[in-house]
């Protein structure tokens, strides 16, 4: 317990703050919602961005880095596709979409939490770990990964309103 109380009393302040929003972000996917598309692309590129973000400034080649980063978001990309619910409605003239509730954001951003916080504990702790490019691949993996899991779902929701509002056009 004494470990624990510890490696939170080492956290910056301002990493608290950051985990409730990110935590937030994914709980208001719980709840059926009718969100514009426009906003729909908010949370898979602010994914997107942290992903990339796991993978600047890492000891690994930047080649083998690009490598990792592609092939962990289009596995995440698949299981996002797969995992997506269809939306309740898709009201094209208004440009909205009517999405069920879903866990899988919020479990996206809770790996995320977890991910994130266990590589700066890892590294605050044994800073030796910052100059293996093997630690710095298991970050990007799994950035990847959880970016591309939210590429996938939103992709594959704005697939199926491009085909709501072709079918709507054409008949």
């Amino acid at each position: 317990m004494n470990a624990i109380v510890n490696i939170i009393g080492h956290t910056p302040v301002w990493v608290f703050p950051l985990i409730v929003a990110v935590l937030w972000l994914g709980s208001i996917n719980l709840r059926e919602r009718t969100v514009p598309l426009r906003s729909l692309l908010i949370f898979p590129l602010v994914m997107l961005v942290l992903s990339i973000g796991n993978s600047t400034g890492t000891t690994a080649s930047p080649l083998v880095a690009l490598v990792d980063w592609l092939f962990s978001a289009a596995i995440g990309a698949v299981i996002g596709w797969h995992l997506t619910q269809r939306p309740r409605a898709i009201e094209p003239k208004s440009g909205q979409i009517i999405l069920p509730g879903s866990v899988i954001p919020l479990f996206v951003c809770i790996a995320l939490v977890v991910l994130r916080y266990g590589f700066g504990y890892l590294y605050g702790r044994y800073p030796d770990l910052r100059a293996d490019s093997n630690y710095a691949l298991a970050l990007i993996t799994g950035g990847a990964l959880l970016g591309g899991v939210m590429i996938g779902r939103y992709g594959r929701l704005c697939l199926w309103y491009w085909q709501a509002s072709s079918s709507e056009t054409a008949g």
